[in-house]
């Protein structure tokens, strides 16, 4: 899969940016590392922020991480 090299959104508040650049995420494809509660969780993450990075995810074709009860009901346990 070709990685996308493409920015957040430039209406992101800044502190939805500063947080996300402190987790090591400055491109959107980064988030496929995380799932979409570990991203809710962060301060400075609110509803409009959350709703423009999920569209832009959306858009671009990219999930987040499954959550952790998601993989372990997909291997069986």
């Amino acid at each position: 899969m070709k990685e996308i090299k493409r920015s957040f959104p430039q209406n992101l508040a800044k502190p939805a940016q500063r947080v996300l650049l402190s987790k090591g995420i400055s491109i959107l494809n980064d988030l496929s590392r995380f799932t979409k509660s570990e991203i809710k969780g962060l301060h400075g993450i609110g509803p409009d922020a959350m709703e423009k990075i999920t569209n832009e995810m959306f858009e671009e074709q990219i999930s987040f991480a499954r959550e952790q009860q998601d993989r372990e009901r997909l291997r069986g346990n």
